[in-house]
């Protein structure tokens, strides 16, 4: 029996100007999914390697930084691939898919993911099972719900479960292939805006409502249920949360769970809000020098890089530079490819004069002057093992400016790691406080922190909906309309 394993996973923010293109993509080819321990793939191989009589045939998977759209000759280039590779090296038994599910292509006019799994479909043809593992802030369609036969959705966010999510997606793909299982699916969309701050699940409402999915699995007949929280920036017909049930034949079975959780969910609406500590720029900026712990890490929430926006605003590293209490502490993260080449050429030890603000493209520019001592750079980052939202390589360079110090970056990057610190001769502990381009702080960050702060900053990923534009997003939705009444019966649908 041989199960083929491919994936495309990107999360891409419409709103965000900097384009997803061929050269922004990481490309893992057979052997390097084989030799490493990639993402959720890590997770579907430990199943296989357990089945006897299974054969796992790594193809090929595609990933990035989340970005902007991704370039319709860029998502072509990926798909072709993959479906050349699935035809040259079938027939295969099965497939197994890791995307994300918030892929959006410039043009394509359909979700991404939607048409990507379709493309795996239509070129195995009706009768092989496909599964699909996404993550939670990934949208469901219709047609993906039908293109796939199995789904395993992450359910921790700081994402601590891609291994065992991408384990269950193969589990479940060896159940239908050893027992014949003809599964049957049914959703429900929730008319909720749901940014992932606003449901980390070691928080309530979501700690209960995926700490509950567990239960629903045990249910007769119910192979897996799943929350899709859903990417809630985009401007989409689809954006939305979905409860997803999967049952081993009967319908009936898939559509209960579905519509239970679905009301579960919706009952919890207003529970849904910002729980972590929050505060506007300069206010948590004092918080976290007056804090007695270290260190504090602090998120520069509205340029969020992990969400999609490209990093390149200055605005909080400004108001560090103009508050006298504001010192040991670095701003990491800023994307600012000329500054970086002026950096770089003028070398480790030199100051020279540098504009923050001159390379804002997502907000207006906000000139500051500074002298700035560069105090490290260099052509890549040395990161050991695969890193999420990993970004292509780039050239950087570490900066003093006074009792702040920055880093700057030619492409986009996820500050994600102590290693990206440690990368560029910063230690990840030492100092008072650290400010990150992300949203909650991801698990080894968040493993360190004394004190996590976020800010409630401007940009593309900025977490107050009610100040975005929306025209293709279906109404009623919450928090835009206030309170409707609302039946999961009438937003289920089915395979």
């Amino acid at each position: 029996m041989r199960i083929a394993i491919v994936g495309l996973s990107i999360e891409i923010m419409l709103a965000s100007p900097q384009p997803t293109d061929w050269d922004a993509v990481q490309h893992y080819s057979s052997r390097d999914i084989a030799q490493g321990d990639v993402w959720m793939i890590r997770g579907m191989l430990d199943r296989l390697k357990t089945e006897p009589g299974v054969e796992a045939v790594p193809l090929y998977w595609a990933t990035a930084l989340p970005g902007g759209a991704m370039t319709a000759e860029a998502y072509g280039r990926i798909k072709d691939k993959t479906l050349d590779l699935l035809r040259e090296q079938g027939p295969f038994d099965g497939v197994l898919v890791a995307n994300h599910g918030a892929l959006e292509v410039t043009g394509l006019g359909l979700d991404a993911d939607t048409d990507f799994i379709g493309a795996v479909r239509a070129c195995v043809g009706p009768d092989v099972p496909i599964g699909v593992a996404l993550d939670l802030h990934g949208d469901m369609t219709p047609d993906l719900l039908r293109a796939a036969t199995v789904f395993s959705v992450l359910r921790t966010a700081p994402h601590r479960d891609d291994r065992q999510t991408g384990f269950r997606a193969a589990d479940q793909l060896l159940r239908v292939l050893r027992q014949g299982l003809k599964p049957r699916k049914a959703a429900v969309s929730i008319p909720i805006l749901l940014p992932g701050e606003i449901a980390v699940t070691n928080l309530p409402p979501a700690d209960e409502l995926y700490g509950g999915l567990a239960a629903l699995d045990g249910r007769d007949g119910l192979m897996e249920s799943n929350i899709l929280v859903g990417f809630a920036w985009n401007d989409r017909p689809w954006t939305a949360v979905t409860a997803v049930a999967v049952s081993d034949g009967d319908p009936d079975v898939a559509r209960r769970a579905a519509m239970d959780l679905a009301s579960r969910i919706w009952d919890r609406r207003h529970d849904f809000r910002l729980r972590m500590e929050t505060a506007e720029v300069e206010e948590g900026l004092r918080r976290a020098m007056e804090c007695p712990e270290r260190p504090v890490y602090v998120s520069d929430s509205g340029d969020n890089t992990t969400a999609g926006a490209a990093g390149d605003l200055t605005l909080v590293l400004q108001a560090a530079l103009r508050d006298p209490r504001v010192s040991d502490i670095v701003v990491a993260g800023i994307t600012a490819p000329r500054t970086v080449e002026r950096l770089t050429a003028a070398g480790v030890g030199s100051e020279i004069e540098i504009e923050l603000g001159a390379e804002h493209i997502s907000r207006p520019r906000t000139a500051m002057r500074v002298l700035a001592r560069v105090e490290a750079c260099g052509a890549t980052l040395d990161l050991p093992g695969f890193q999420p939202y990993r970004s292509v390589e780039s050239a950087w360079a570490r900066v003093s400016i006074g009792g702040v110090q920055a880093t700057f970056h030619a492409r986009s990057i996820g500050i994600t790691t102590p290693h990206h610190l440690r990368a560029m001769g910063v230690d990840p502990a030492a100092h008072k406080a650290y400010v990150v381009k992300l949203g909650y702080l991801h698990p080894q960050l968040e493993d360190i922190r004394a004190r996590h702060i976020l800010l409630l900053s401007d940009g593309t990923s900025q977490l107050d909906m009610t100040r975005l534009r929306w025209s293709a997003l279906p109404r009623p939705t919450m928090p835009l309309d206030g309170d409707f009444d609302w039946r999961a019966a009438d937003a289920l649908y089915t395979d």
